[in-house]
């Protein structure tokens, strides 16, 4: 059994910034000099049906960490790459790799900071190409589900590793996030969103011409990889948690703004105002080599405003963050609510205009990009026209000053994104109260939640719950339920304020933290 360790905001903070007089981790960049990759780590192996065919596929990850760095108990950060599901060049982009520029750099960037850092790939594969409606909408729908079901697959690998194998990565596994670029985004945004059967058997993922729904959980696994058709999914690591604490997006949607309710976790969203390929509000889908209509998605500035709607964005909120990318955002926000209704919202940062909607972040070295692509079989011109029809400001400024001056541009970006991250991740990894939900031996039903002025806890093994207490997402206790030896227990007359709470249920042996929104 786990024992569960709850820090609270200001320990945390004063452990962290003891470290050094002049930084502080994970907030300052370049807390470190350098880092260390580890690269092609095999985290889990499953079904990939790139060919069509599912073959079994090793699934691999970069691993960044501080060099240098004495800690043992590092959050992790899990970054998943983009690439429209489909591998680089073969997608007729010259982007879809662990070491895409930019993925490299902001790895690097966060494990400076003192994270250690996963970047993550996971099983390609769907039919952009089909001149059936039907047939590209579940392709694609399924392959962002085999990258919900990966990514959860690696927070287990990393979870096993702690309990099996003397934590080899130096992590705390208590605190961890999941964060994409592109694709990653739209992967990240589903592990903190989608957890409903209902949620993926809406009208739109219903396949009118098979009469079934486009993700059967009978044939491809659950939400996290387990159980489902063996020809079909490989269950990695089962018995381990894939819970985490926050999510991050650059560039990605979700599949659906109903999948976003109340008491789910914070999300940090960074999108082009303008991007062409993910809608900044909602609209369609729009993927190189497609035959046409994709999906409708939301993009940032839907997720934000269900954000806020329902508070899951509050733990940014007090104190406020008041850094200068934070006022960009806010004053982009404000001066932009007659369109966008995003005035208020926390955790959102919109890029500004055309030029910059398609990932200003991202670079490359022309010569080798057209080499890789001939030796992938593919026209290496056609895939830099494709990233230039993307990326035009880095094309004029390649062509008309060189190399350097366009790259330094693109690095410029992933300072506004670092810039804009980092304080909320401190925020939601170093400083919320509680950590992840950790399960003693006991789980503990809570209903309902959101509760109004009532809430009921039952132990599911008939292992009685001694006493609850509730903590502010301050980590102060605001109420107290002891000596209460049952199994089933109404906690009436609440008496709180609307907002996120973490409730502390103590059995004789064991504590498991539920997260409950009032």
């Amino acid at each position: 059994m786990k024992k569960n360790l709850l820090l609270t905001a200001a320990f945390c903070a004063s452990l962290i910034a003891n470290e050094t007089s002049a930084q502080t981790r994970y907030l300052d960049a370049d807390f470190f000099s350098s880092v260390t990759v580890t690269s092609n780590v095999v985290y889990g192996n499953n079904l990939e049906v790139l060919t069509g065919t599912p073959v079994a596929t090793d699934l691999l990850m970069d691993v960044y960490e501080p060099a240098g760095d004495m800690l043992t108990d590092r959050p992790l950060i899990l970054y998943l790459t983009t690439g429209s599901f489909l591998p680089r060049y073969i997608n007729q982009s010259a982007t879809g790799s662990k070491t895409d520029s930019a993925v490299v750099e902001m790895c690097t960037r966060l494990a400076k900071q003192g994270y250690v850092v996963a970047a993550v790939d996971y099983r390609k594969g769907w039919n952009p190409a089909s001149t059936v409606q039907d047939t590209r909408t579940e392709t694609i729908l399924q392959a962002v589900y085999r990258g919900l079901q990966d990514s959860k697959t690696c927070v287990r690998f990393f979870r096993k590793d702690v309990a099996t194998n003397s934590n080899s990565f130096g992590i705390d596994d208590t605190r961890i996030a999941v964060g994409g670029q592109g694709s990653g985004g739209y992967i990240s945004l589903a592990y903190g969103s989608l957890d409903k059967l209902s949620e993926i058997q809406l009208q739109k993922f219903y396949n009118f011409t098979s009469g079934a729904y486009m993700v059967d959980t009978a044939m491809l696994g659950d939400f996290s990889g387990l159980g489902g058709n063996a020809a079909l999914n490989t269950p990695n690591h089962a018995g381990y948690s894939d819970d985490v604490l926050m999510t991050f997006n650059i560039g990605g949607a979700v599949g659906d703004s109903t999948w976003i309710e109340a008491g789910e976790m914070p999300i940090v969203t960074m999108q082009g105002q303008a991007d062409f390929f993910a809608p900044f509000q909602y609209g369609i889908v729009t993927v190189p080599g497609t035959g046409g209509f994709v999906i409708d998605v939301s993009g940032s500035s839907d997720i934000s405003r269900m954000q806020e709607k329902f508070g899951n964005n509050n733990v940014f909120k007090t104190p406020a963050i008041t850094d200068v990318y934070t006022t960009r955002a806010n004053a982009f926000n404000t001066a932009n609510d007659a369109t966008y209704g995003n005035a208020g919202d926390e955790g959102l940062f919109a890029f500004e205009g055309a030029a910059n909607g398609n990932g200003p972040w991202e670079w490359l070295d022309t010569a080798a990009t057209k080499a890789e692509a001939v030796a992938w079989g593919q026209d290496g011109d056609v895939i830099l026209g494709n990233f230039y029809a993307a990326n035009p400001m880095f094309e004029y400024l390649y062509v008309t000053y060189g190399y350097a001056y366009a790259r330094d541009r693109a690095i410029a970006y992933c300072d506004t994104i670092q810039g804009y991250l980092s304080p909320r991740l401190y925020r939601g990894l170093l400083e919320q109260p509680f950590s992840v939900e950790e399960f003693s031996a006991t789980e503990v039903s809570v209903y309902p939640n959101p509760a109004t002025d009532q809430i009921s806890f039952v132990s599911e093994d008939s292992n009685p719950i001694s006493s609850i207490l509730f903590y502010s997402l301050e980590g102060k206790v605001v109420r107290t339920e002891s000596n209460i030896n049952a199994t089933n227990i109404v906690v009436s007359n609440l008496d709180l304020p609307k907002g996120i709470y973490f409730a502390t249920v103590r059995f004789k042996e064991g504590t498991t933290v539920k997260k409950i929104v009032i």
